[in-house]
């Protein structure tokens, strides 16, 4: 059965509009106080997907390294896609940012 968008929150990170795989982690709904990441619209270059959250929402995540250093990929399941970059971190840097973002303290 498809799943319905959550109508409650109107959060489209929340909104889910086709089922659930259930292979990857789902991000908790955003803190209010957040740290909010500052987007770019292109990578730092060429990159490979390390972590990823699951693809059943509308909002989606990988982290990914790019040529030493990690960023975060925002992707937002749009007509065409939307994809926003976020950070050139160390590794550590880089899992303390996906942990925050995993747990709604980082947008």
């Amino acid at each position: 059965m498809p799943a319905t968008p959550d109508t409650q929150s109107g959060d489209p990170d929340t909104r889910v509009t086709w089922p659930c795989p259930g292979v990857s982690a789902h991000p908790v709904r955003v803190t209010s106080k957040r740290l909010a990441l500052d987007w770019e619209s292109v990578p730092q270059g060429r990159y490979r997907v390390t972590e990823h959250t699951c693809s059943c929402r509308m909002v989606f995540y990988e982290l990914i390294s790019c040529g030493g250093t990690y960023m975060i990929h925002r992707v937002i399941q749009n007509r065409p896609p939307e994809h926003a970059f976020a950070g050139r971190w160390t590794l550590r840097e880089a899992r303390e940012m996906w942990r925050q973002v995993l747990t709604g303290q980082a947008r």
